[in-house]
């Protein structure tokens, strides 16, 4: 082998002392850059609560019934009781049955029917015939449809003449004549706000009696007025009328007469 080639123990030795000392003056010499420090997480976003207001829904506003003016006061103006009958005892009421029908009381009132289409039945009230006087009484229909009738019978004669003041069981309000067997019309069947329509609902009936002249009143309001000459005098009472039904009941209360005022009262005009 050739003398450059050979190393001794001696060389190897101190080559491995030179590197360990680079090494360690390396390591002196080189500064180690600091571990990049973690950014802080961001906090949490927390969500905003979305708040939801409901529609509204508008309540129904209540608007009032207007009143009407006030009614005055019929009953101040007229003149002594005649005849009052409230049914609390039989005073004597004469039925003309001009069909099947019948009359009773009970309850404090009196109750006429008739059960005939096409037919009516009255009852004639004891008391005496008379030409001027305020007739009154409350009704209210029991069993009816809507053109049957109920109401007032005034000025009735020995030939059963008459006239008739009646609701109708839907509201309406009429006057006719019965002149020598022969229905005529005098007012024809009229709304009005002054009548409460339908069954079990009463209504005050009123006619002012004066002559050849009347006025007629539902619940204290005058409604319509007429005038007629044919029947001057007679007897009152009450009178229910079939139309299409089989059978028509009303019942009556607080049935009254009175004289008219000494002083005359004027009479409306339409």
């Amino acid at each position: 082998m050739k003398n450059d080639q050979v190393f001794s123990l001696n060389d190897v030795h101190d080559a491995i002392l030179v590197i360990f000392a680079c090494a360690l003056s390396l390591t002196g010499c080189i500064q180690l850059a600091p571990a990049p420090t973690p950014s802080p997480s961001a906090a949490p976003v927390t969500p905003t609560a979305t708040v939801f207001f409901p529609t509204l829904i508008p309540s129904p506003t209540v608007t009032p019934i207007p009143t009407g003016s006030p009614t005055p006061d019929l009953s101040a103006n007229l003149g002594e009781t005649i005849f009052v009958d409230n049914f609390s005892a039989d005073l004597g009421w004469v039925p003309v049955e001009l069909a099947p029908g019948g009359v009773s009381r009970s309850g404090d009132r009196l109750t006429l029917s008739v059960r005939q289409a096409n037919s009516l039945f009255m009852a004639i009230s004891p008391a005496e015939p008379i030409q001027n006087a305020y007739l009154e009484v409350e009704m209210r229909p029991e069993l009816c449809l809507s053109n049957d009738e109920f109401g007032l019978v005034f000025r009735i004669n020995q030939d059963f003449e008459h006239y008739r003041f009646t609701l109708t069981c839907q509201g309406e309000a009429r006057v006719v004549g019965v002149i020598q067997g022969v229905e005529r019309v005098l007012i024809p069947s009229t709304s009005s706000t002054a009548i409460f329509p339908g069954l079990f609902l009463s209504n005050r009936l009123g006619i002012w009696m004066e002559g050849d002249s009347f006025r007629f009143f539902i619940n204290g309001e005058e409604i319509f007025s007429d005038r007629d000459p044919s029947l001057m005098n007679g007897h009152v009472g009450l009178v229910v009328r079939a139309r299409q039904s089989g059978q028509t009941t009303a019942s009556f209360d607080n049935f009254i007469l009175r004289t008219l005022p000494s002083t005359p009262t004027s009479t409306r005009t339409d």
